[in-house]
């Protein structure tokens, strides 16, 4: 199980990096684009290619920070149990996390076949958009290996 934890980490730091540059890109072509509607003309396609780059800047940061345990979790209740019960409860919350992502993932796939045989493009510069909702599917199904991951670890709790 720790090369499975260490790769699932691996990737997700590696989208992690990849969603940091993705808002990069982002906040520079804002930036570039203010600037040249001051001056001269603004940029062709800067609200499609913001789109792009958030979905992709949101998708692939989630992975990384559900192994941070970055997202919120209100334990008011679940603190007051015992570590065992503790246990159980993230390991059912877990095993609906990793199904629901899993699900998520999947029908984006399918969503984006969909889209890329019917050749849907962005209309101001014909950009496809298949390709970024498959960055979407590989964020969500990164998350649900994090959280199938943490299945893994809840379980350990259980029995110990």
């Amino acid at each position: 199980m720790p090369s499975f934890e260490k790769t699932v980490y691996r990737f997700s730091r590696t989208l992690n990096i990849l969603s940091s540059i993705a808002l990069v890109l982002m906040m520079g072509l804002v930036f570039v684009n203010v600037a040249l509607r001051a001056v001269w003309n603004p940029i062709l396609g800067t609200y499609e290619f913001t789109g792009f780059l958030a979905a992709i800047t949101i998708a692939f940061a989630l992975a990384h920070c559900a192994s941070k345990k970055g997202h919120i979790a209100i334990t008011l209740f679940a603190d007051q149990l015992p570590p065992r019960v503790q246990a159980i409860l993230d390991s059912f919350v877990a095993i609906l996390g990793t199904a629901l992502y899993a699900v998520i993932s999947w029908q984006c796939v399918k969503y984006a076949i969909n889209i890329y045989h019917i050749g849907e493009v962005s209309p101001a510069t014909a950009t496809p958009f298949y390709p970024f909702i498959f960055a979407v599917a590989f964020g969500l199904l990164m998350l649900a290996l994090i959280l199938l991951n943490d299945v893994f670890k809840s379980i350990g709790k259980i029995f110990k």
